[in-house]
């Protein structure tokens, strides 16, 4: 027990120091009749003090230095025992990585995937109060629209500006964008974060192996794609289709097998968007699924030292009615 004594809130010691002035300054004046130097004569000072009364009065400068201590250490916390504690799990941490690349325009989806990724993201953070939520959108770079914030209604009100448009390089490198998803989380130090991806675009090897890294750091990778195995052309803003090099009008297909290929490898589910709220019911369900089973794995109670400092406390409240007597002090 005894080996095991320390103090949890050290850093109160240090105020001691001032105690000691303080005790310092009392004891020198009291009982010495300083008030009287400057209007006695020293030769007769000796003879006129009361020692005896002088050496009575330094008992309220001791009660006021054990008064003093016995708060300081309370408040440093002493302890030599442990105690259970229940833990209590917090908000999870999510990771919402848009896709904002050329082929959102198509219009399989009406009226496009763009409108519908837009319309299924406002769904997601309403339904996400109580969970730590980034943005991130990615063409062929990604881009962090807010880091990790319990504020859904702050990320809900950027939805609405989100284009294809608003990136300066197209492309769809869903690798990158899951990477960047990782470093957040990571810089968070969160212990239990997941990422949905929201994407049209095809799974490549890099994208499947980048998840495959976020699963060993102890995250997942769920994935909710938007388009249609027949595809359809990309609009154009100025009007018309996309083109390709040889004139040709692209159609943007969706990879539902890639896509489930890349949530398998990253321990999350796959979804296609629907009309309903049946893809985001099931996103939901198996997320807070994994929520459950990492909550009974993990140990529900923790030792904590056990603070011994507000029995101290109980001793200075008998000494601080003294300093309710008139002329005590």
């Amino acid at each position: 027990m005894i080996d095991q004594f320390h103090f949890i809130r050290p850093v109160w010691l240090l105020a001691c120091l001032p105690l000691l002035w303080l005790l310092w300054r009392l004891l020198h004046n009291a009982g010495h009749g300083n008030r009287w130097r400057g209007v006695v004569d020293p030769a007769l000072l000796e003879h006129l003090l009361d020692r005896q009364g002088s050496r009575g009065a330094r008992w309220p400068v001791f009660v006021i230095g054990f008064g003093w201590l016995m708060v300081v250490l309370a408040l440093a916390g002493p302890s030599w025992e442990r105690e259970m504690t229940p833990v209590y799990r917090g908000a999870d941490e999510r990771v919402l990585v848009v896709d904002v690349s050329k082929s959102m325009d198509a219009t399989d989806l009406k009226p496009t995937r763009m409108e519908r990724a837009r319309q299924k993201l406002t769904d997601i953070l309403q339904r996400s109060a109580d969970t730590q939520t980034a943005l991130v959108v990615f063409a062929a770079v990604p881009y962090v629209v807010s880091p990790l914030t319990d504020d859904a209604q702050t990320i809900s009100s950027m939805v609405g500006s989100l284009e294809t448009s608003i990136v300066p390089a197209q492309g769809s490198r869903v690798d990158l964008a899951l990477a960047r998803a990782l470093e957040l989380l990571q810089g968070a130090g969160s212990k239990q974060g997941t990422i949905w991806l929201l994407t049209d675009s095809p799974a490549t090897a890099k994208a499947v192996s980048q998840a495959r890294r976020i699963v060993s750091a102890g995250y997942t990778v769920s994935v909710l794609g938007f388009g249609t195995r027949e595809g359809a052309p990309i609009q154009e803003q100025e009007g018309g289709f996309v083109k390709d090099d040889k004139g040709n009008i692209v159609v943007a297909k969706l990879d539902p097998a890639g896509l489930q290929e890349l949530a398998a490898a990253g321990a999350g589910i796959y979804s296609g968007a629907l009309t309903s709220d049946r893809d985001l019911d099931r996103l939901f369900a198996s997320h807070q699924s994994a929520l459950d089973v990492r909550e009974n794995e993990q140990q529900r109670q923790t030792e904590v030292w056990r603070d011994r400092g507000p029995f101290l406390a109980l001793l200075v409240l008998p000494f601080a009615a003294l300093f309710f007597r008139r002329g005590w002090l």
